[in-house]
């Protein structure tokens, strides 16, 4: 029985993601929604017994076998070179990220763990779930804590994407100036295109080794499994590989650790159990909505001070929420394809700083 899930986990992450290209109709959906949808309504059911452990114990490995292959098509040095507000922009996000989750720290600190959410949320508002799941591990959060923090963030974040391909730019157009570019930017090295599978197994192998090494670091260095030690080396591992050009141009990385991230989730969605959520009175949807509002905010106002244009902060600010998936869907919602490389760029640079900025966070708001 344990084989048929192990073989449902993974396969099934390939047939939704194939059903969502191959339909006009579901292209607006993410995948990852629609797995964490699909492994509720498993979790929840009563007539196909399945087993929550094993579900979770794929969802903890499968995460360190992603964030390489995430940040190997990354490309820092390209990222700097974009335009100046892009840049500007992004790191605005980051530092509306970290505001808002101190400021969060202050006001609910009578939510349990409420300074590992803090660092959770940076992560996830700078990088992406991977980062979010990260933290959450590193920090040994509560698996009740990792899950309803994982659940809020993706409640709250199907309402911002369905604002952002909808009224946000005529909203934000009222307060930002128009977007105009001078010039086209230039492509990333490592594009969508299907890399061949001798390269693409190098770069799985390559990832099983950075985990390996961090493992082994881990061990040598605190004698036990220090899992935000494992993860902290990881991140530093996928970003020096990513300065060798022909790791960072084999073609599918990135689509390979987003294949990774949706097993992730639907073996997350697994362990949500709705009775508890409605039973939690914790306040981490408030704590998690809290966060990503005031952060949008922050954003916004900074925008208009440094006077950022509409498009890229919008862009910017789906990188940081999102993640990479996120950009295209919302660039032709925009009605502007230059925005889908700097969109695209940042969001993997916050991959990338992701991890550093969420455990910095936590460890500043720790109770001494």
């Amino acid at each position: 029985m344990k084989v048929i899930e192990i073989i449902f986990y993974f396969i099934t992450p390939l047939l939704i993601t194939k059903g969502v290209r191959s339909s006009k109709k579901l292209e607006f959906l993410s995948p990852i929604l629609l797995c964490y949808l699909v492994g509720m309504v498993l979790g929840n059911q009563s007539l196909v017994p399945i087993d929550k452990q094993l579900a979770l114990s794929l969802a903890e490995v499968a995460v360190p076998i992603a964030i390489p292959l995430i940040l190997f098509s990354t490309d820092i040095k390209r990222w700097l070179k974009l335009a100046r507000k892009t840049v500007l922009s992004f790191v605005l996000v980051a530092i509306s990220a970290i505001v808002s989750a101190v400021l969060a720290a202050l006001l609910f600190s009578w939510v349990p763990e409420y300074w590992k959410i803090s660092g959770m949320l940076v992560g996830v508002y700078t990088g992406g779930t991977p980062n979010l799941m990260a933290i959450g591990l590193g920090l040994r959060v509560r698996e009740e804590t990792l899950i309803l923090t994982n659940t809020a963030d993706a409640i709250m974040g199907g309402l911002y994407f369905l604002f952002l391909i909808t009224g946000a730019k005529w909203l934000i157009s009222k307060v930002l100036q128009p977007f105009s570019s001078p010039f086209a930017e230039p492509a990333l090295a490592a594009t969508a295109e299907e890399g061949s599978k001798v390269e693409l197994g190098f770069a799985v192998l390559l990832s099983l080794i950075c985990v390996g090494i961090s493992v082994g670091l881990s061990l040598l260095l605190t004698g036990g499994f220090d899992v935000s030690i494992i993860m902290l080396i990881l991140t530093t591992l996928g970003v020096a590989a990513s300065f060798h050009r022909r790791i960072r141009e084999i073609k599918g990385t990135y689509e390979a650790g987003q294949y990774f991230i949706l097993v992730f989730s639907l073996t997350l969605g697994t362990n949500i159990n709705f009775q508890e959520i409605l039973r939690s009175s914790s306040g981490i949807f408030l704590y998690t909505a809290f966060v990503m509002t005031t952060a949008i905010m922050i954003h916004l106002i900074l925008a208009w001070i440094f006077r950022i244009d509409t498009d890229t902060m919008i862009i910017t600010s789906t990188a940081g929420i999102f993640g990479p998936a996120f950009i295209g869907p919302v660039a032709e919602r925009l009605q502007n394809r230059e925005v889908i490389v700097p969109g695209l760029t940042c969001g993997l640079v916050g991959y990338a700083i992701g991890n550093y900025l969420g455990f910095a966070v936590a460890w500043l708001l720790m109770p001494r």
